[in-house]
């Protein structure tokens, strides 16, 4: 039977030695079962450190790109989702009357 090699999750970036976030992950990523007010507050934390931080956008394209979970560049996941999606639509093409 044959094994096949999963490439990992995430492969750590040049950029990410540079973040502000670094030693700080537990104000990033929610734990098990966190409660929406739990969540503001950690994410508020979360914004406020990001908002420091020189590589800020690079980490926001990063996640972007990577459709990553948690907050990365002064974004959380809805945040992520909502900018893909303004991203992707496309303008109305009108017909000529």
């Amino acid at each position: 039977m044959a094994v096949i090699d999963l490439a990992p999750r995430w492969v750590q970036q040049e950029w990410m030695e540079l973040g502000a976030c670094k030693g700080q992950t537990h104000y990033f990523f929610a734990p098990h079962g966190e409660q929406a007010e739990a969540r503001e507050a950690r994410e508020a934390v979360a914004g406020a450190i990001c908002r420091t931080c020189e590589v800020m956008d690079t980490c926001r394209d990063y996640a972007r790109r990577n459709r990553e979970q948690g907050y990365w560049g002064g974004e959380n996941d809805e945040q992520r989702v909502a900018a893909r999606r303004r991203a992707n639509r496309r303008p109305a093409t009108w017909a000529a009357s």
